[in-house]
Protein backbone atom coordinates (compact mmCIF):
# COMPACT_ATOMS: atom_id res chain seq x y z
CA UNK A 1 0.00 0.00 0.00
CA UNK A 2 1.02 3.64 -0.73
CA UNK A 3 0.41 6.37 1.52
CA UNK A 4 0.74 9.90 0.81
CA UNK A 5 1.04 11.91 3.80
CA UNK A 6 0.48 15.40 3.65
CA UNK A 7 1.34 18.02 6.22
CA UNK A 8 0.25 21.40 5.21
CA UNK A 9 2.55 24.01 6.56
CA UNK A 10 5.99 21.94 5.83
CA UNK A 11 4.99 20.20 3.15
CA UNK A 12 4.71 23.26 1.15
CA UNK A 13 1.08 24.24 0.91
CA UNK A 14 1.94 27.40 3.57
CA UNK A 15 1.02 30.44 1.10
CA UNK A 16 2.99 33.29 3.21
CA UNK A 17 6.68 34.15 2.86
CA UNK A 18 7.31 33.18 6.51
CA UNK A 19 6.34 30.23 7.96
CA UNK A 20 4.20 30.38 10.91
CA UNK A 21 6.77 28.90 13.30
CA UNK A 22 5.40 27.21 15.96
CA UNK A 23 3.08 25.63 13.23
CA UNK A 24 5.60 24.44 11.50
CA UNK A 25 7.50 22.85 14.78
CA UNK A 26 4.65 20.95 15.53
CA UNK A 27 3.92 20.14 12.00
CA UNK A 28 7.27 18.56 11.36
CA UNK A 29 7.01 16.96 14.34
CA UNK A 30 3.75 14.70 13.51
CA UNK A 31 5.26 14.84 10.12
CA UNK A 32 8.45 12.95 11.20
CA UNK A 33 6.28 10.91 13.69
CA UNK A 34 3.52 9.77 11.10
CA UNK A 35 5.48 9.21 8.19
CA UNK A 36 7.84 6.97 10.47
CA UNK A 37 5.44 4.97 12.01
CA UNK A 38 3.32 4.21 8.62
CA UNK A 39 6.94 3.17 7.37
CA UNK A 40 7.20 0.14 9.45
CA UNK A 41 3.56 -1.30 9.05
CA UNK A 42 4.10 -4.39 6.45
CA UNK A 43 3.17 -3.47 3.16
CA UNK A 44 3.09 -0.27 3.02
CA UNK A 45 5.35 2.73 1.53
CA UNK A 46 5.27 6.22 2.30
CA UNK A 47 5.56 9.49 -0.38
CA UNK A 48 4.99 13.38 1.24
CA UNK A 49 6.57 16.91 0.15
CA UNK A 50 8.80 19.06 1.95
CA UNK A 51 9.05 22.72 1.43
CA UNK A 52 12.09 24.31 -0.08
CA UNK A 53 12.08 26.93 2.41
CA UNK A 54 12.88 24.31 5.39
CA UNK A 55 16.26 23.32 4.01
CA UNK A 56 17.13 19.92 3.88
CA UNK A 57 14.51 17.16 4.57
CA UNK A 58 15.38 15.23 7.60
CA UNK A 59 12.68 12.75 6.73
CA UNK A 60 13.74 9.22 6.38
CA UNK A 61 12.28 5.42 4.79
CA UNK A 62 10.04 7.42 2.56
CA UNK A 63 10.21 9.13 -0.53
CA UNK A 64 10.74 12.78 0.01
CA UNK A 65 9.32 15.42 -3.01
CA UNK A 66 10.60 19.09 -2.53
CA UNK A 67 8.02 21.83 -3.50
CA UNK A 68 9.77 25.32 -4.38
CA UNK A 69 6.17 27.12 -3.74
CA UNK A 70 2.34 26.79 -2.96
CA UNK A 71 0.55 26.60 -6.44
CA UNK A 72 3.64 23.90 -7.36
CA UNK A 73 2.46 22.37 -3.85
CA UNK A 74 -1.10 22.06 -5.39
CA UNK A 75 -0.26 20.72 -8.81
CA UNK A 76 2.18 17.71 -6.68
CA UNK A 77 -0.65 17.27 -4.28
CA UNK A 78 -3.41 16.45 -7.09
CA UNK A 79 -0.76 13.83 -8.68
CA UNK A 80 0.16 12.29 -5.19
CA UNK A 81 -3.27 11.33 -4.29
CA UNK A 82 -4.03 9.64 -7.65
CA UNK A 83 -0.82 7.66 -7.58
CA UNK A 84 -1.32 6.57 -4.14
CA UNK A 85 -3.98 3.84 -2.27
CA UNK A 86 -4.20 6.03 0.48
CA UNK A 87 -3.94 9.58 1.48
CA UNK A 88 -3.56 11.43 5.52
CA UNK A 89 -3.54 14.55 5.50
CA UNK A 90 -2.22 16.91 8.25
CA UNK A 91 -4.03 20.42 8.22
CA UNK A 92 -5.36 23.25 10.33
CA UNK A 93 -8.76 23.81 10.51
CA UNK A 94 -8.07 27.85 9.94
CA UNK A 95 -9.68 28.84 6.79
CA UNK A 96 -11.12 25.66 5.58
CA UNK A 97 -7.83 24.58 4.31
CA UNK A 98 -8.51 20.85 6.36
CA UNK A 99 -11.60 20.44 4.51
CA UNK A 100 -9.93 22.44 0.99
CA UNK A 101 -7.75 18.73 0.68
CA UNK A 102 -10.00 16.72 1.71
CA UNK A 103 -12.17 17.50 -1.14
CA UNK A 104 -9.24 17.36 -3.11
CA UNK A 105 -8.93 13.65 -2.54
CA UNK A 106 -13.07 13.18 -3.08
CA UNK A 107 -12.28 14.95 -6.30
CA UNK A 108 -9.64 13.14 -7.17
CA UNK A 109 -11.82 9.65 -6.29
CA UNK A 110 -14.74 11.15 -8.50
CA UNK A 111 -12.66 11.48 -12.05
CA UNK A 112 -10.76 8.52 -11.99
CA UNK A 113 -14.18 6.04 -11.42
CA UNK A 114 -14.96 3.98 -12.45
CA UNK A 115 -11.15 3.37 -13.96
CA UNK A 116 -9.61 2.83 -10.75
CA UNK A 117 -10.27 2.25 -7.09
CA UNK A 118 -10.63 4.80 -4.93
CA UNK A 119 -7.94 6.32 -3.27
CA UNK A 120 -8.55 5.35 0.95
CA UNK A 121 -8.91 8.97 3.34
CA UNK A 122 -8.01 8.12 6.32
CA UNK A 123 -10.14 11.11 7.83
CA UNK A 124 -13.32 12.00 8.29
CA UNK A 125 -16.16 12.74 5.95
CA UNK A 126 -16.64 16.42 4.34
CA UNK A 127 -19.75 17.19 7.17
CA UNK A 128 -18.14 16.29 9.88
CA UNK A 129 -15.09 18.27 9.08
CA UNK A 130 -17.35 21.53 8.51
CA UNK A 131 -19.43 21.34 11.52
CA UNK A 132 -16.41 20.08 13.58
CA UNK A 133 -13.93 22.83 12.52
CA UNK A 134 -16.32 25.93 13.10
CA UNK A 135 -16.48 26.09 17.22
CA UNK A 136 -19.23 28.51 16.86
CA UNK A 137 -22.16 25.80 15.05
CA UNK A 138 -19.98 22.75 17.12
CA UNK A 139 -21.07 24.29 20.13
CA UNK A 140 -24.77 24.68 19.28
CA UNK A 141 -24.89 21.16 18.21
CA UNK A 142 -22.94 19.77 21.26
CA UNK A 143 -25.64 21.69 23.40
CA UNK A 144 -28.67 20.11 21.70
CA UNK A 145 -27.50 16.86 22.47
CA UNK A 146 -26.84 17.49 26.06
CA UNK A 147 -23.09 17.46 25.83
CA UNK A 148 -21.42 19.99 28.00
CA UNK A 149 -19.76 22.29 26.73
CA UNK A 150 -18.86 26.36 26.90
CA UNK A 151 -21.25 28.85 25.90
CA UNK A 152 -20.53 30.44 22.80
CA UNK A 153 -21.05 33.38 21.17
CA UNK A 154 -19.52 35.58 18.11
CA UNK A 155 -17.23 38.15 19.28
CA UNK A 156 -16.85 41.20 16.91
CA UNK A 157 -13.17 43.14 16.96
CA UNK A 158 -14.53 46.45 15.79
CA UNK A 159 -17.38 46.36 18.05
CA UNK A 160 -17.49 48.09 21.13
CA UNK A 161 -20.02 46.75 23.19
CA UNK A 162 -18.44 44.68 26.09
CA UNK A 163 -18.41 41.24 26.60
CA UNK A 164 -20.87 38.91 27.26
CA UNK A 165 -19.91 37.75 30.46
CA UNK A 166 -17.88 38.96 33.45
CA UNK A 167 -14.07 38.53 32.84
CA UNK A 168 -12.37 36.48 32.39
CA UNK A 169 -13.56 35.34 28.94
CA UNK A 170 -11.64 33.30 26.28
CA UNK A 171 -11.76 35.04 22.75
CA UNK A 172 -10.30 33.19 20.08
CA UNK A 173 -10.79 32.16 16.27
CA UNK A 174 -14.00 30.11 15.35
CA UNK A 175 -11.55 27.88 12.89
CA UNK A 176 -8.10 28.45 15.04
CA UNK A 177 -5.82 25.69 15.54
CA UNK A 178 -2.58 25.59 17.68
CA UNK A 179 -3.74 27.77 20.27
CA UNK A 180 -3.52 30.58 16.94
CA UNK A 181 -4.82 33.83 17.54
CA UNK A 182 -5.61 33.19 21.21
CA UNK A 183 -6.81 35.78 24.03
CA UNK A 184 -7.74 35.32 28.02
CA UNK A 185 -9.63 38.74 28.62
CA UNK A 186 -9.44 39.63 32.48
CA UNK A 187 -10.03 43.53 32.18
CA UNK A 188 -10.55 46.15 30.34
CA UNK A 189 -7.10 46.36 29.32
CA UNK A 190 -7.23 42.71 28.31
CA UNK A 191 -9.92 43.41 26.11
CA UNK A 192 -8.10 46.33 24.29
CA UNK A 193 -5.03 44.69 23.41
CA UNK A 194 -7.82 41.59 22.16
CA UNK A 195 -9.97 44.42 20.44
CA UNK A 196 -6.34 45.52 18.94
CA UNK A 197 -4.73 42.79 17.99
CA UNK A 198 -7.12 41.31 16.42
CA UNK A 199 -9.14 44.36 14.81
CA UNK A 200 -5.74 44.36 12.36
CA UNK A 201 -6.46 40.68 11.21
CA UNK A 202 -9.89 42.29 9.04
CA UNK A 203 -11.99 39.52 9.53
CA UNK A 204 -14.36 40.43 12.60
CA UNK A 205 -16.49 37.60 11.73
CA UNK A 206 -13.89 34.77 12.54
CA UNK A 207 -13.82 35.16 16.23
CA UNK A 208 -15.79 33.60 19.03
CA UNK A 209 -16.18 34.20 22.79
CA UNK A 210 -16.40 31.39 25.62
CA UNK A 211 -16.36 32.14 29.49
CA UNK A 212 -12.95 31.06 30.72
CA UNK A 213 -12.96 27.60 32.94
CA UNK A 214 -10.03 27.48 35.50
CA UNK A 215 -9.40 23.85 35.77
CA UNK A 216 -6.83 21.09 34.08
CA UNK A 217 -6.35 21.33 30.65
CA UNK A 218 -6.53 17.71 28.96
CA UNK A 219 -7.14 16.24 25.66
CA UNK A 220 -8.16 12.50 24.50
CA UNK A 221 -7.42 10.46 21.01
CA UNK A 222 -9.87 8.23 19.70
CA UNK A 223 -8.97 5.99 16.07
CA UNK A 224 -12.46 5.42 14.54
CA UNK A 225 -12.87 2.93 11.95
CA UNK A 226 -14.23 3.79 8.47
CA UNK A 227 -17.64 2.33 9.27
CA UNK A 228 -17.66 4.85 12.84
CA UNK A 229 -16.31 2.29 15.08
CA UNK A 230 -14.54 3.09 17.41
CA UNK A 231 -11.01 1.12 17.83
CA UNK A 232 -9.72 2.87 20.40
CA UNK A 233 -10.26 5.72 23.46
CA UNK A 234 -6.44 6.94 24.14
CA UNK A 235 -5.54 7.38 27.66
CA UNK A 236 -5.80 11.17 28.88
CA UNK A 237 -3.29 13.41 27.98
CA UNK A 238 -2.63 16.70 30.23
CA UNK A 239 -1.68 20.02 27.99
CA UNK A 240 1.04 22.09 29.13
CA UNK A 241 -0.40 25.58 27.87
CA UNK A 242 1.89 28.81 28.29
CA UNK A 243 0.55 31.35 31.33
CA UNK A 244 0.71 34.01 29.30
CA UNK A 245 -2.84 34.50 28.18
CA UNK A 246 -2.54 32.95 24.66
CA UNK A 247 -2.75 29.35 26.12
CA UNK A 248 0.49 28.68 23.78
CA UNK A 249 0.29 24.39 23.38
CA UNK A 250 3.82 23.59 24.76
CA UNK A 251 3.53 19.80 25.06
CA UNK A 252 2.24 17.30 27.66
CA UNK A 253 1.98 14.52 30.00
CA UNK A 254 0.63 11.12 29.47
CA UNK A 255 -1.64 9.92 31.32
CA UNK A 256 -3.12 13.00 33.48
CA UNK A 257 -2.52 13.32 37.03
CA UNK A 258 -6.19 12.86 37.53
CA UNK A 259 -7.98 9.83 39.50
CA UNK A 260 -9.35 7.23 37.55
CA UNK A 261 -12.84 8.10 37.92
CA UNK A 262 -11.84 11.75 36.43
CA UNK A 263 -10.35 9.65 34.00
CA UNK A 264 -12.91 7.96 32.86
CA UNK A 265 -15.60 10.40 32.71
CA UNK A 266 -13.22 12.01 30.67
CA UNK A 267 -13.03 9.61 28.02
CA UNK A 268 -16.91 8.91 27.71
CA UNK A 269 -17.54 12.38 27.50
CA UNK A 270 -14.66 12.48 24.30
CA UNK A 271 -16.88 9.26 22.83
CA UNK A 272 -19.90 10.78 23.55
CA UNK A 273 -19.50 13.37 21.61
CA UNK A 274 -17.54 12.16 18.24
CA UNK A 275 -20.90 9.92 18.52
CA UNK A 276 -22.80 12.89 17.90
CA UNK A 277 -20.81 14.17 15.15
CA UNK A 278 -21.41 11.75 12.36
CA UNK A 279 -19.04 10.73 9.77
CA UNK A 280 -15.69 11.37 12.13
CA UNK A 281 -13.77 8.59 11.16
CA UNK A 282 -9.23 8.20 11.62
CA UNK A 283 -7.12 10.00 14.66
CA UNK A 284 -9.68 12.53 16.27
CA UNK A 285 -9.01 14.74 18.82
CA UNK A 286 -10.84 16.13 21.69
CA UNK A 287 -10.04 18.87 23.90
CA UNK A 288 -11.28 19.35 27.02
CA UNK A 289 -11.09 21.18 30.78
CA UNK A 290 -11.63 19.28 34.18
CA UNK A 291 -12.68 22.42 36.39
CA UNK A 292 -11.56 22.84 39.54
CA UNK A 293 -15.12 23.53 40.56
CA UNK A 294 -16.53 20.19 42.85
CA UNK A 295 -17.23 18.01 41.85
CA UNK A 296 -15.26 18.33 38.74
CA UNK A 297 -17.47 17.41 35.74
CA UNK A 298 -15.49 17.37 32.55
CA UNK A 299 -16.39 20.26 29.63
CA UNK A 300 -15.31 19.45 25.92
CA UNK A 301 -14.27 22.41 24.10
CA UNK A 302 -13.46 21.35 20.71
CA UNK A 303 -13.17 18.58 18.49
CA UNK A 304 -9.99 18.45 15.94
CA UNK A 305 -10.90 16.24 12.78
CA UNK A 306 -7.23 15.48 12.47
CA UNK A 307 -3.94 14.20 13.83
CA UNK A 308 -3.03 16.29 17.04
CA UNK A 309 0.44 17.00 18.51
CA UNK A 310 -0.49 14.90 21.82
CA UNK A 311 0.45 11.84 18.88
CA UNK A 312 4.01 12.72 20.22
CA UNK A 313 3.26 11.65 23.29
CA UNK A 314 1.16 8.28 22.40
CA UNK A 315 3.65 7.07 20.74
CA UNK A 316 5.86 6.84 23.53
CA UNK A 317 3.09 5.56 25.40
CA UNK A 318 2.96 2.39 23.68
CA UNK A 319 5.36 -0.22 21.56
CA UNK A 320 2.47 -1.13 19.24
CA UNK A 321 2.29 0.52 16.11
CA UNK A 322 -0.80 3.12 16.16
CA UNK A 323 -1.18 3.99 12.71
CA UNK A 324 -1.38 -0.06 11.63
CA UNK A 325 -4.76 -0.05 14.53
CA UNK A 326 -6.41 2.08 10.90
CA UNK A 327 -4.41 0.78 8.06
CA UNK A 328 -4.40 -2.63 9.28
CA UNK A 329 -7.97 -4.39 9.69
CA UNK A 330 -6.44 -7.40 11.81
CA UNK A 331 -4.50 -5.13 14.18
CA UNK A 332 -5.10 -5.64 17.80
CA UNK A 333 -5.96 -3.29 20.33
CA UNK A 334 -3.13 -0.82 21.61
CA UNK A 335 -1.66 -1.86 24.85
CA UNK A 336 -0.26 1.11 27.17
CA UNK A 337 2.77 1.30 29.34
CA UNK A 338 2.24 2.08 33.07
CA UNK A 339 4.65 5.00 33.70
CA UNK A 340 3.60 8.18 32.25
CA UNK A 341 5.58 10.04 29.66
CA UNK A 342 5.93 13.22 29.41
CA UNK A 343 6.77 15.27 25.72
CA UNK A 344 7.75 18.98 24.33
CA UNK A 345 6.84 20.47 20.95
Amino acid sequence: MRVFVSEYVCGGAWPQKQLATSMAREGQAMLAALVEDIAQVPGCEVVTTWDARLGPCPLQNCEVRIVGSASDELSLFRELIRDSDAVWIIAPETNGELLKRALQVRLVNDIEAPRSSPRRFLGASDRAIMLASDKLPLATWLQERSIPTPETLPFNPVDRQAVRWPEPTIIKRRDGAGSQDMFLVRDGFDLWNARHELGRLNEPETFIQQPFIAGKALSVALLISEDGTILEVFPVAEQHLSDDGHFKYQGGRIPAEISPEAALAVQQLAERACRAVHGLTGYVGCDLVLPDASPPQPTLIEINPRLTSSYLGYRQLTDDNIPARLLATNSEPLRWMSAPVTFTV
